[in-house]
């Protein structure tokens, strides 16, 4: 783990240029629907400064928006050709639909492009329209569709490839990987400093951001790391696995998982987690639902029982080998409950449903659950990809964008290209903004963690953490 390009400033003086960022009072962005999804992404984009439009049909939903968020609140149907002229949805730059009717989201964002929208979102959850996508984007202008169920399956897998994580995403096609895990008491990195763990320990990943005590930071090569730290780290896929073998860390391939609820998350988790190879078990006690589940996934174990009876219905063998429990029921004490008596039981990784954060006080300290909401989920990829729509100016592409943190931390991928500043100069004779870092290069499906004498190129993928700012290009990481 790298002491790495970090920004430092060197005396300079730095500021915001009025090009730095588009002004964002010129951005419209309109939401239909005023569910959990709509309302964390109003509110995120509303305190990111943009100008916002929320449409729903009830007049209870629209009452709270308005009196908690920034933006034009309306109570309506926003699939109306009629409202959404009077409302001039077609000035807006990103046009957002989700609704709980996949329906209602695809007309309202055709109509939307109809009218002049440049970019449309929209929630689709049915799987026969799911498989739709590039008629959707081909033909109705559908810029991107979110299905929260499958997007929340495929995070749910990522934190169980690495048992110590809490969070993972991949970056630049899969080739590099950002890892979200906390310090334990017994980690060998305790008390130790990034270059330390370099030197003595050979870790080719990247510490970009630490959190302790509530507090986000950029390390330096002499930062020495504590117990409770919450650290992100970053580098090429294939490293991470082979560095936690080295500071001997568990990465157990998973063989043995079992599900508790038989949702549509469970769905997709179950299909994805078969075709890798492993045994699962799905314990829904709704008789229908687990023998509907039964024919959709016909390779799981799908037991029609309550998931603590089945606890005690297993033996202590079947416990420990199973590597994962994954509490997906559309109860959010149940699935804590159920969690804790996982991870009670010594199951290695337990991951639980949660939609009121709230709720998260009934965890220990010490608990290594790890907590997943489907609405934030589903949130945090549509602002993320309306973040890279609406920050993508000049030349600087940005291909994705991971708000964490409740968006303290921002990772921002940039595909550079020959026009780019700050080319072949060595990023030691470059001076990077405070509470910036440059977290990894990817060139010619080579990941790179970047050192004082390496260069970007035309070409490559950088990969940039910033702490408490937003940047649209990547020269606005240099202190011009």
């Amino acid at each position: 783990m790298r002491s790495g390009c970090y920004g430092q400033e060197k005396g300079q003086q730095e500021r915001y240029g009025t090009n730095e960022m588009k002004l964002r009072k010129d951005m419209k962005i309109f939401i239909v629907g005023g569910g959990e999804i709509g309302r964390s992404l109003a509110v995120q984009l509303s305190r990111d400064g943009y100008e916002l439009t929320m449409i729903d049909k009830e007049e209870s939903v629209v009452s709270n928006i308005s009196n908690s968020v920034d933006a034009i609140s309306y109570q309506g149907n926003g699939a109306s050709y009629a409202v959404l002229k009077n409302l001039n949805a077609s000035e807006a730059d990103i046009f957002i639909a989700v609704t709980n009717s996949d329906e209602l989201n695809i007309l309202s964002c055709f109509t939307a492009h109809m009218l002049g929208a440049k970019h449309t979102i929209a929630r689709i959850r049915d799987v026969d329209y799911a498989t739709q996508n590039r008629f959707y984007k081909n033909k109705l202008g559908l810029s991107m569709i979110i299905n929260p169920e499958l997007a929340t399956a495929m995070e749910i897998y990522r934190l169980l490839r690495f048992p110590l994580a809490t969070r993972v995403e991949v970056f630049a096609g899969g080739r590099a990987e950002l890892v979200e895990m906390t310090v334990g008491e017994k980690s060998p990195l305790v008390e130790k400093s990034l270059i330390e763990i370099t030197k003595n320990m050979g870790i080719n990943l990247l510490i970009c951001a630490i959190v302790r005590k509530g507090e986000v930071f950029v390390p330096k090569g002499d930062t020495v790391l504590q117990r409770g730290d919450i650290l992100y780290l970053t580098g090429a896929a294939e490293e991470f696995r082979k560095s936690f073998k080295q500071l001997k860390m568990p990465v157990k391939p998973l063989q043995s998982v079992m599900i508790a609820g038989g949702s549509r998350i469970s769905h997709y988790l179950a299909e994805v987690l078969l075709r890798q190879g492993a045994k699962v078990t799905i314990v829904e006690k709704n008789k229908e639902m687990a023998e509907n589940l039964s024919a959709l996934v016909p390779k799981a174990a799908v037991m029609c029982d309550d998931t603590l009876a089945y606890f005690d219905s297993m033996s202590n063998a079947d416990i420990s080998n199973t590597d994962a429990f994954i509490a997906m029921t559309d109860n959010d004490e149940y699935n804590l409950v159920a969690a804790m008596y996982a991870e009670s039981q010594g199951i290695n990784k337990v991951v639980s449903r949660i939609n009121a954060k709230s709720r998260l006080k009934v965890l220990p300290e010490e608990s290594r659950i790890c907590t997943i909401s489907r609405e934030d989920v589903a949130a945090d990829r549509i602002l993320g990809y309306s973040r890279s729509l609406l920050n993508a100016e000049d030349n600087d592409a940005v291909e994705s964008l991971y708000r964490l943190m409740d968006g303290k931390i921002e990772f921002i991928e940039f595909k550079i290209d020959e026009n780019a500043r700050n080319l072949n100069i060595p990023l030691k004779d470059l001076n990077m903004r405070r509470n910036t870092l440059l977290g990894c290069i990817i060139r010619e499906g080579k990941t790179i963690i970047p050192r004082g004498d390496d260069v970007l190129l035309a070409g490559d993928t950088a990969l940039v953490a910033t702490i408490k700012r937003q940047i649209a290009r990547l020269e606005d990481i240099f202190v011009k």
